[in-house]
């Protein structure tokens, strides 16, 4: 008889043990599900102050957008007057290979140039595309012809001015080939990217100065 007293106590204490093992349990899953749907449900909210994305986006300091591989053909010719090139002219004909590289200087972007719509839309207002590098392919460029009158010496110098020469004119043909308006469509679709990693989703590029603000 007294053993089976003890059987129903050991069975008590089992199922009080299990009760309470389950209400935890439960206790610890209902906490579990409303911590998930809080953070799955809520959203968040990111503040990014105007003037601190300006003075980030300015230490980038140039943005390369675009480039362009350019050839030039010139010929600088020295002569004087009355006497025939053969005896005291020189002349020089330079084949030059260069690249232009044009993009956005942006430690000129200034804090009016960036600010929010009422509908949350961030405008921007960036500096103008320019040429940043233009340089001659040393390796590349060559001497085509030299020429000098059989009365005169060589001009040392005239290799020198043809490289100077070459080197403006590929700067002048990737102007004509369009490279700033290429740099200023691909600067803005990298400017897009950089501020989307700040939160910004919505971004507009305009030409126009923010309005004044409201007094």
């Amino acid at each position: 008889m007294q053993r089976g007293r003890w059987v129903l106590v050991i069975f008590g204490v089992v199922a009080l043990a299990a009760a309470v093992t389950l209400t935890t349990a439960v206790f610890v899953w209902r906490a579990a599900k409303r911590t998930v749907v809080r953070e799955v449900l809520t959203p968040k909210e990111t503040t990014v102050d105007l003037g601190t994305l300006v003075t980030q986006v300015r230490e980038l300091n140039r943005l390369e957008t675009a480039s362009m591989r350019v050839f030039h053909i010139g010929t600088i010719t020295q002569s004087y007057n009355l006497v025939p090139n053969a005896l005291g002219g020189d002349e020089i004909t330079f084949l030059a290979e260069g690249d232009v590289i044009a993009g956005i200087d942006l430690s000129q972007l200034h804090g009016n140039d960036v600010w929010r719509s009422p509908d949350g839309t961030l405008n921007v207002r960036m500096p103008p595309p320019q040429v940043l590098v233009t340089r001659v392919d040393n390796a590349k460029s060559r001497v085509l012809t030299r020429k000098t009158g059989m009365l005169r010496r060589a001009d040392v110098d005239l290799e020198t001015r043809a490289r100077q020469h070459a080197e403006e004119n590929i700067r002048a043909e990737a102007l004509k080939k369009g490279i700033l308006t290429l740099a200023s469509q691909n600067g803005e679709k990298k400017m897009a990217e950089l501020l989307h990693t700040f939160g910004f989703t919505r971004v507009r590029f305009v030409s126009v100065p923010a309005p004044p603000s409201p007094r």
